[in-house]
């Protein structure tokens, strides 16, 4: 079966921040589709996010072999970290800078997903909203090392333990999942996840199944905002399609 994908993206800087340090990109040609959550200091979260999305769409786009027959996609991600920690080595107003990564690669029938941090990935498939990337989180970290939480307390919700740039290497999660058609794959940073339940979520990707792409995405930033809008807000929302359907 040929399948088709539609996709729109859009960020915000809330109503209360003073900068977006998230940063996205929707690329049909490249076949990719990426969210980036940056943090780090004055500047350094912009810096980190932009130039990962620029070094993950440059690799992809040169089309350079994957390190061990890994995923494009993973490799991409891998050299962004390497590119983010060189950047915040070389300067210090940049020290400690990183994102988060979340991102899809289409390959034929099926999607690549990768992820690092805690921004998500979310498929809605057959009228179920699922998320299909697990948070690189203390909070997480300690749920599956219950010795750890034992010896240094309950984690803090906000506190990550994975994120590009912060060390020379990095680890990125990968799963290959079949395309289906109807299915709605929605990557967001923590600026909509923090802000909306996931019943809200359900029913506007569920409205984006038949309606305007665009506007779905447009609907998923208006709901963070009108829920307080209290960080960056990135959605970027991509739908598989039968061809000609």
């Amino acid at each position: 079966m040929l399948f088709c994908v539609d996709s729109a993206g859009r960020s915000d800087v809330g109503l209360v921040r003073q900068k977006n340090e998230d940063a996205f990109v929707v690329d049909p040609d490249l076949r990719i589709y990426v969210v980036c959550d940056g943090m780090g200091g004055h500047v350094g979260g912009q810096v980190a996010s932009q130039t990962a999305i620029a070094e993950i769409a440059d690799v992809i786009r040169s089309g350079l072999e994957t390190d061990g027959g890994e995923e494009p996609l993973a490799t991409a991600i891998r050299r962004a970290n390497r590119t983010v920690y060189q950047r915040a080595k070389a300067d210090p107003e940049l020290h400690n800078m990183g994102t988060t990564v979340v991102g899809i690669r289409e390959a034929g029938d099926k999607v690549h997903l990768c992820h690092v941090g805690d921004s998500r990935i979310y498929r809605y498939r057959r009228g179920q909203i699922t998320q299909v990337t697990v948070d690189h989180s203390l909070v997480n970290l300690y749920a599956t090392n219950p010795n750890l939480a034992a010896k240094y307390g309950p984690g803090k919700e906000n506190v990550i333990v994975r994120a590009v740039g912060l060390r020379e290497e990095v680890e990125v999660d990968h799963q290959t999942v079949a395309m289906e058609a109807g299915d709605l794959y929605l990557l967001c940073s923590d600026g909509l996840t923090d802000m909306v339940d996931d019943w809200i979520l359900r029913e506007l990707l569920e409205e984006g199944l038949t309606g305007s792409i665009d506007e779905c995405a447009e609907a998923l930033l208006r709901a963070a905002l009108g829920s307080g809008g209290v960080d960056n807000v990135t959605a970027v929302v991509v739908r598989i399609r039968t061809n000609g359907g």
